[in-house]
């Protein structure tokens, strides 16, 4: 389980709040969509997830919920100062630092765009990230083949359209098996027939790992795809937080939802 406590997060030495006191939970195996205009702090609140940002305020806990329940009850302990037993406080941070390291390590992120050294090729970051045996690796040629990156590897990062550097980086998100994998705008600069074809096997498997899938996108029938819980930012805070099921059921459709959504965006902003 993922848990964001408070999350605060600002830009510009604290003039731009992105985000404000963000709070909520991911179970295990849930796939959950993170949706909102331009700037309202989707990204970032997936870099903080990711580790990538810290959060001026607030915190996010890795949680193993089905083996060890006591650190899950006893989170909010752990920022009390006045604790009267403090070893016994001391063993509780570092079981769940030792929890949350070993899960950070199964967290998976799809960049939208990678900033390698220049000259990198394909073939130089399968070495680094995977292994450098993985000619041979079933699991890596069947990626390879699946993201169509056979001939993207072979050249310079820099010298690959956006499509095609696109595609490499998802196959990076999940080179190592992740238990978390984090999409930020999975299929934007690819054509349709890629995009139909990614969306179809990250929810097979979505199916088959039970992975924790979180993704951030613009395309309401992706997130029907492959989401099943949305959060809505609006200005760094939530909006909404509803199963994609009740939502569908009340505005028929996801798109539906959005359209009404950024039009009393647009008509409070004209006020």
């Amino acid at each position: 389980m993922i848990k964001i406590d408070q999350v605060k997060k600002t830009f510009n030495r604290g003039k731009k709040i992105v985000l404000d006191n963000i709070s909520f939970q991911i179970n295990d195996g849930e796939s959950v969509a993170i949706l909102g205009g331009n700037g309202a702090g989707k990204t970032t609140l997936l870099e903080i997830i990711a580790g990538v940002l810290t959060p001026e305020d607030g915190r996010v806990y890795f949680v193993d919920s089905e083996n060890d329940s006591k650190i899950n009850k006893n989170l909010s302990e752990l920022e009390e100062v006045n604790i009267k037993n403090k070893q016994s406080n001391k063993k509780l941070k570092n079981k769940e630092w030792l929890l949350k390291e070993d899960l950070e390590k199964n967290v998976g992120f799809q960049f939208q765009n990678g900033k390698w050294p220049f000259n990198t090729r394909g073939i130089d970051l399968l070495n680094f990230f995977g292994t450098k045996n993985w000619k041979s690796n079933e699991y890596i040629n069947m990626l390879i083949d699946v993201f169509e990156v056979n001939e993207i590897i072979k050249k310079r990062l820099n010298k690959c359209s956006g499509g095609e550097q696109q595609r490499f980086n998802c196959l990076l998100s999940i080179i190592n098996k992740p238990k978390i994998l984090i999409l930020d705008e999975l299929i934007t600069g690819l054509d349709l027939k890629m995009q139909i074809k990614l969306i179809n096997f990250f929810k097979e498997l979505k199916k088959s790992e039970n992975i924790t899938l979180i993704i951030v996108s613009h395309v309401p029938e992706e997130v029907e795809a492959l989401s099943e819980r949305i959060i809505l930012l609006r200005e760094g805070r939530i909006y909404l937080d509803d199963s994609v099921d009740n939502i569908k059921s009340k505005y028929k459709s996801v798109r539906e939802l959005l359209t009404q959504f950024y039009a009393s965006e647009s008509e409070n902003y004209e006020k």
